[in-house]
């Protein structure tokens, strides 16, 4: 299994832990330390198990001993032969190209069947269906790269609940519906949004603000707040504004811990709880504010107002649906069971290093500043940009544990020739080469599926199916008659004359199709009042249509024709 470098840096950090406890000892006191470490359990990274060998632990520390270089040692291997296949012959490796290109939806197992149809492609051993799928997503031909841009149009929701406070805050923004004084032009009044923190589970409103101007610097000042007072929480659930999808807020909480999840598009219901306490907020706060002449104060007064709501009110009454306080179901929380981070910690996490995607036109965005990416593989891909702290001229890209060079700052130039020297110097994507069609085999799944049908339909006789059913009815017929009691008298015999059910059946064979509900209910209305209908007629009269290629969609076409004939035959008789 293919391993990033982080995945293989921390299955370096466990085997340097345990050579560090043993490289520095007599071998007296090393063979004592191996025992230990031989009866207790560990969690190994990405191992099943959970105890080490004495082989293992020899083999580590002889590599330590040999290795001088500190970063390469007992650091996990890179697979050489990643992107060689050397199952896939070249006669299969063009048809599986050309078969998943032209019909995106075969499955892995359709193509290995095709390989096995034909004789250019077939080859002992057939590859397996894992060997298929990473070759064409080696070659940009999986499902997924093919056909993006669809999705799933259903949606199922259910009701959530986080299962424990500090598990999941919710964030969102209202407004705007207050106007407070503006700090930049006294005497005029200016729009104050809220931005409210809140904790899943408790209900406990974690942290609120009222914010002139809404941005992610906005939304980040207000989640440190929070973190610094009550801890990290491990998800962090917002919509997809644009202060909630910038690149610093997911950077920031990736590095202390905490998830982001963005809600789908024009999806507030999932978002509900956080919707209703911004409507109680609304409700209950803002008209109380206008009530009380205070709804053109300053920003600060006003945001104190509502602290003291919220530390008053709101945090310290039933919740409706949690029947409990916020303030005491949040802090029942245990504070050990709460991940902590210093002030000093929380300010470094945002040092300029961020993840950000390559526009079409190869640019990435930093700050204020452009950037030209060199390497158009990464063209409409989300990368990794580390930035120095004094030159900005230039910054450093990585993509998936590679590094791909530098990339510097871009002005647009006019200049059709300068514009044309620095796309020279930029790496173009290899593109799909595709065989021509007459060279692999055609895919003929279909064709397959057709013959075998046809030898179904001609083998099918549909007079023996027709006696076999009314064998099966005497049979069923005949043993609930033996069930009945002995007391009882025995009901006449019934004619195995041919029934609605017969008929039924005879014009679906003929006909070759399945009759819907309201198709069934026509033809028992015919057989209700013209019945009972002769099965020769209706052989006759049905087969004369069908000869006249007559259209079998139309069933009431066919149900008038024997409703006629019917008639006719009585009236001759």
């Amino acid at each position: 299994m293919r391993r990033t470098y982080i995945e293989r840096l921390r299955k370096k950090e466990f085997r340097m832990d345990i050579v560090n406890r043993i490289k520095d000892l007599t071998p007296k006191e090393r063979s004592i330390m191996i025992e230990r470490i031989l009866q207790g359990k560990h969690i190994i990274p990405y191992a099943r198990g959970d105890t080490l060998s004495r082989t293992t632990i020899y083999r580590w520390l002889r590599e330590f001993r040999e290795n001088g270089d500190a970063g390469s040692v007992l650091m996990s291997k890179v697979r050489s032969d990643r992107g060689i296949f050397s199952a896939l012959t070249d006669i299969q490796k063009e048809s599986l190209k050309r078969w998943r290109f032209d019909g995106p939806y075969r499955t892995l197992r359709d193509l290995r069947e095709e390989l096995m149809e034909h004789k250019l492609t077939s080859s002992d051993p057939i590859p397996s269906e894992s060997t298929i799928g990473r070759f064409l997503r080696e070659q940009g031909l999986s499902r997924s790269e093919l056909l993006k841009g669809i999705k799933p149009q259903g949606k199922i929701r259910l009701a959530f609940e986080a299962e424990y406070p500090m598990q999941l805050w919710m964030a969102d923004t209202k407004g705007p519906d207050v106007y407070v004084e503006d700090p930049e032009h006294p005497g005029q009044l200016v729009a104050a949004k809220p931005i409210v923190l809140i904790d899943d589970n408790s209900r406990y409103i974690v942290a609120a603000w009222y914010v002139i101007v809404e941005n992610e610097q906005a939304v980040i000042e207000l989640f440190c707040r929070a973190i610094l007072l009550y801890g990290i929480p491990e998800i962090l659930f917002v919509d997809r504004g644009s202060p909630y999808m910038g690149k610093c807020l997911k950077r920031a909480a990736s590095l202390i811990g905490c998830n982001i999840i963005h809600a789908a598009r024009q999806d507030c219901q999932a978002k509900g709880k956080i919707e209703r306490v911004l409507k109680t907020c609304h409700e209950r706060f803002e008209h109380e504010m206008k009530a009380s002449k205070k709804g053109c104060i300053v920003l600060e007064e006003y945001n104190l107002y509502l602290e003291a709501y919220i530390g008053q009110d709101y945090n310290r009454n039933v919740h409706s649906e949690t029947r409990q306080i916020p303030e005491e179901r949040f802090f029942s929380f245990p504070v050990k069971y709460r991940r902590w981070i210093s002030r000093e910690s929380l300010l470094m996490i945002f040092l300029p290093v961020c993840t950000s995607k390559v526009s079409k036109v190869g640019l990435v965005r930093i700050n204020t500043f452009k950037y030209l990416v060199n390497d158009s593989t990464l063209w409409g891909k989300r990368v990794e940009v580390r930035c120095g702290y004094f030159d900005k001229s230039k910054v450093f890209v990585w993509y998936d544990d590679r590094y791909y060079g530098e990339a510097y700052v871009y002005t647009e130039e006019n200049d059709f020739i300068k514009r044309q020297e620095i796309t020279q110097r930029i790496v173009t994507v290899p593109e799909i080469s595709l065989p021509d069609i007459k060279r692999v085999p055609l895919y003929g799944r279909l064709e397959r599926q057709l013959a075998k049908h046809r030898e179904e339909i001609e083998g099918m006789d549909l007079n023996g199916q027709l006696s076999h059913v009314r064998q099966k009815k005497n049979r069923v017929r005949s043993d609930l008659l033996r069930k009945e009691s002995s007391n009882t008298v025995p009901a006449p015999n019934k004619r195995e004359d041919f029934e609605v059910d017969e008929f039924i059946y005879l014009l679906m064979k003929l006909l070759r199709r399945q009759f819907a509900p309201s198709e069934r209910l026509a033809v028992h209305t015919l057989w209700s009042s013209i019945g009972p209908i002769d099965e020769k007629l209706a052989r006759n009269t049905v087969g004369q249509l069908l000869g006249e290629e007559y259209p079998t969609e139309d069933l009431k076409g066919y149900l008038e024709e024997i409703r006629l004939a019917v008639i006719t035959n009585r009236n001759q008789n």
